[in-house]
This record gives C-alpha cells, sequence and structure tokens, in this order.
C-alpha cells in the first residue's frame, strides 16, 4: 500500500467519476475565546467537525485485503498520544481507499502544533502511514 495524502478539512463532497472535492482546508485553528481560554485536557466542540482525510492506493496484488489501521492524535511535543482509535482499509474490491474521519470534539493541551497520524497495518513510522499537522492558538 502506498499512503498518497493525508489532510485537515471541514467538507468533503462527493463528485462524478470517483473524485471527491474537499472544501475548507486547513493547518490552524482558534479554540479559545480571549474571554475565556480553554482549560488544559478540556475536550473542545468542533462546529463544524474536523475531518481527517486520508488516501491510500494498492500497489500490489498483494495489497487487496483488509488492512488493520490507528489514527493517533500527538500532543504538541510529539511523545504522548492524546488519543487513538482503530479502524479498517478494505481495498479487496478497489486499488485505492479513501479514508474519512470525522472528529466533533477533540481535547487539546494547549497551544502548539498537534500532530495526526494515520498508521496502516499497525506498523508506526516503520511501515506506511500518513500525517496532517494542526497549529492550535
Amino acid at each position: 500500500m502506498r499512503q498518497d495524502w493525508t489532510l485537515l478539512c471541514t467538507e468533503v463532497n462527493y463528485q462524478q467519476y470517483g473524485t471527491i472535492g474537499l472544501g475548507n482546508v486547513f493547518t490552524r485553528l482558534r479554540i479559545s475565546e480571549p474571554s475565556r481560554p480553554p482549560v488544559h485536557g478540556e475536550s473542545v466542540a468542533l462546529d463544524p467537525p474536523i475531518l481527517l482525510v486520508s488516501h491510500w492506493t494498492a500497489e500490489f496484488k498483494s495489497d487487496r485485503r483488509v488492512h488493520p489501521g490507528i489514527v493517533q492524535l500527538l500532543a504538541p511535543d510529539g511523545d504522548m498520544v492524546i488519543w487513538e482509535d482503530t479502524l479498517e482499509f478494505d481495498v479487496r474490491e478497489t486499488s485505492s481507499f479513501r479514508m474519512i474521519y470525522a472528529m466533533p470534539s477533540l481535547k487539546f493541551l494547549g497551544s502548539g502544533i498537534y500532530e495526526f497520524q494515520v498508521f496502516l497495518d499497525v506498523l508506526g513510522p516503520i511501515g506506511e502511514w500518513g500525517r496532517a499537522c494542526l497549529t492550535v492558538e
């Protein structure tokens, strides 16, 4: 499998011929109002939800199967996983897989650059993986 791209947005529109339109692609997010900064570790509701979108391609016949995967959010220092979830990439009947992972809320630990990681086959950075970064103010 090959990881083609991973990004953050708030809109995904399916179009003709298997293509998609992505709206409001971003890398920066303001999560607090000047009068009320978020409490460390507080869950912040996101409206609209953040969508983590990742595209993968089956390069070889052996790739045509169900792959386990993990989505993680790392704290700004990169040493701590704030949360993670497991999922499956099913490419038995297609040569590509588009993951759209909706996040209606997230916990942040203050300002900084957060990293979303998508691991295929639970191999981590030694295998195929995608990354999208988000600067939180």
